[in-house]
């Protein structure tokens, strides 16, 4: 279904990081808790999959990957969609070493292939304040896009400074700094299976 979303607010056990993670005593230590589960994740990936094939039946449809964030999400989310698509790359900055978006966003690399005349879904890991997305909408519009949307695995409204509209959203989450499935601390932590917070020393 179009534009729904799913809000988590259960906390995993310190049992399940301890047989999930047992060994890894980065993780055990730095995960305060776990906001979305692996198995959760799974499945709001396959329902936003079967939404976008939906949607998007019959089109060319490219889906634009925010890197690095974005960079699971989107792997999961085209195997989840029973559409022939193609997938381009866009790398922008506008944390750096900070937990706390600058506000000033940077483009790092550009998309590889022409956009004109496609349908395009902005496939992107979390959005907050929504100033960098503002300033991707505006790189990819006057490319003259079929279509442009965005879908998105978390929202974070309550840090919203700018409107825009997101078509597909995974969670939305509470304002605190989240990590795993893509998203990191200091290029860390990307490769966690859910979502979660680290302790406050971290």
């Amino acid at each position: 279904m179009r534009g729904t979303r799913s809000t988590r607010s259960g906390l995993a056990s310190a049992d399940y990081l301890e047989k999930k993670f047992c060994g890894a005593c980065m993780w055990r230590e730095a995960i305060q808790r776990v906001l979305i589960s692996e198995s959760e994740l799974h499945q709001r990936i396959q329902a936003l999959g079967r939404a976008i094939t939906a949607d998007y039946r019959g089109q060319d449809l490219m889906f634009v990957a925010v890197l690095k964030g974005a960079l699971m999400f989107c792997a999961d989310l085209a195997r989840a969609v029973d559409l022939p698509l193609t997938i381009d790359c866009i790398t922008l900055a506008s944390y750096g070493p900070s937990r706390v978006s600058s506000g000033h966003v940077h483009l790092l690399t550009d998309l590889s292939e022409s956009i004109t005349g496609r349908p395009v879904l902005v496939i992107e890991d979390i959005i907050d304040t929504g100033l960098t997305l503002q300033y991707l909408w505006h790189h990819l519009a006057v490319r003259h896009p079929a279509s442009l949307h965005v879908c998105t695995l978390l929202d974070k409204p309550s840090r919203r400074q700018v409107k825009l509209p997101i078509r597909y959203i995974g969670f939305e989450v509470p304002d605190t700094f989240v990590v795993g499935y893509g998203l990191d601390s200091d290029q860390r932590y990307r490769n966690l299976p859910f979502i979660g917070t680290l302790h406050p020393e971290r």
